[in-house]
């Protein structure tokens, strides 16, 4: 992605949450939308954790992802603001409680390390995406302190002596995730061609022709009937059928490659090929091969992993909501 193009999310970001700031005002913005301990939560402070959220994502994201993605992460933020606000809050008073304390230079550590991942060392790039955020040097410290904080608590909780993982288990999520490590296979190709003109026939009643095939296809007429019918190659007698093709075989006109991206059970837009009209056809891939469990053994033992440790988090979490008394107000 080009640096303009995330500068341009950023920029858009800070002015809708600036719109959506002014135009709810006053209902919005002072409404409660939770209480923790006593302590209220309002939109203001969602729309203001957003905010900030955003920005730093996009700061540290800058120039790593397309722009579909980086509205798509917006959109799960916004849709998470409360629930994550909350976490937040219970997480940092149970540091507190704990008596808990992250030292400056830890946070100097933090923002260090942010400079060099991000902006390769210079500080002054660094100073000046902070400047377009809207964001102070000691807003973004007191972010990462946050972070540092709850990510140690996330952590500790969340359990470095999870139990072992069992074989019966092991099977389960090979068995979810095998899939996503077959090969690819070969595609299956059928090809039909139909002509822009014939001897007997004119332009315009070729355009017919492909219009009436357009419309079998539509309707779900089989692809091999109807390339038997008015394809015009040497593949139409075997209804378009081309064969299994080899990653290093050749089809015409650039049609190989483009085989081997078509999806299973797709086929492509009917393009122009200077006397004919083409499409492609991939039913399925034959040949997929599965890894077996031994090749796929450490992978499922991590995913594992991590899931344990996210229900031990997830335990915790809920265990503080309990404890706190938390109480949300639907819109």
């Amino acid at each position: 992605m080009k640096t303009s193009s995330i500068t341009v999310i950023v920029a858009a970001t800070v002015t809708l949450f600036a719109v959506a700031c002014s135009e709810a005002a006053p209902t919005v913005l002072n409404s409660i939308r939770a209480v923790v301990n006593n302590e209220p939560i309002t939109q203001a402070m969602v729309d203001s954790a957003v905010r900030t959220q955003v920005q730093v994502w996009l700061m540290g994201n800058k120039g790593r992802v397309s722009r579909s993605q980086a509205q798509r992460e917006i959109r799960e933020m916004e849709e998470k603001a409360l629930n994550d606000l909350i976490d937040r809050k219970l997480i940092l008073s149970e540091f507190k409680k704990m008596g808990g304390n992250i030292k400056d230079q830890y946070v100097d550590e933090s923002v260090n390390r942010f400079v060099k991942d991000r902006f390769g060392g210079d500080r002054s790039k660094f100073m000046d995406e902070l400047k377009k955020t809207g964001m102070t040097i000691s807003q973004f410290r007191e972010v990462q302190r946050d972070m540092i904080a709850i990510n140690a608590l996330r952590s500790e909780h969340a359990g470095d002596d999870v139990i072992p993982n069992t074989p019966w288990e092991k099977k389960r999520v090979y068995n979810e995730i095998k899939t996503d490590f077959a090969s690819d296979g070969k595609p299956k190709v059928y090809i039909m061609s139909i002509p822009k003109e014939t001897p007997t026939s004119s332009k315009a009643d070729q355009e017919a022709v492909l219009a009436n095939v357009k419309a079998g296809l539509q309707k779900g007429t089989s692809f091999s009937t109807l390339a038997k019918k008015y394809s015009d190659d040497s593949f139409a007698s075997k209804g378009g059928y081309v064969g299994v093709l080899n990653k290093s075989g050749k089809l015409a006109q650039g049609l190989h490659d483009l085989a081997y991206s078509i999806p299973p059970g797709q086929m492509t837009p009917w393009m122009d090929h200077g006397t004919h009209w083409r499409i492609v056809y991939v039913p399925e891939r034959v040949g997929k091969t599965v890894p077996g469990f031994e090749k796929l053994e450490d992978e499922v033992d991590k995913r594992l992993t991590v899931e344990k440790r996210q229900k031990n988090l997830e335990t915790w979490l809920v265990k503080l909501r309990r404890d706190a008394n938390v109480r949300i107000y639907e819109d």
